[in-house]
């Protein structure tokens, strides 16, 4: 993904961000693109860890940042917003409804 921000970055920044906004009960694919995972996305962070989350900054690139998963196991994950929106043009990335 570049630095540019066409129209359908923007549609599939707007589905992560929505996920976030709503605590929506989301599905996406792990890391290996066969496992799917489930949870509920919690808010926009900055830090990929737990002990280095906090909220990103007014002058940050929202694309830079994590979306705070709580998996349906109880773990909590911090996935890269590029990740997601890369998912979401892919098809695996869902919110619930």
């Amino acid at each position: 993904m570049s630095d540019i921000l066409t129209t359908a970055d923007v549609l599939h920044l707007a589905t992560v961000l929505e996920a976030a906004q709503r605590s929506a009960k989301v599905r996406w694919l792990a890391d290996d693109d066969i496992t799917v995972l489930e949870g509920t996305a919690r808010h926009i962070v900055a830090g990929s860890e737990p002990g280095e989350w906090h909220f990103i900054g007014s002058k940050q690139d929202v694309r830079d940042s994590f979306l705070r998963i709580t998996t349906t196991t109880g773990w909590d994950r911090a996935v890269p917003v590029r990740r997601l929106m890369k998912l979401v043009a892919e098809g695996g990335f869902a919110i619930d409804s």
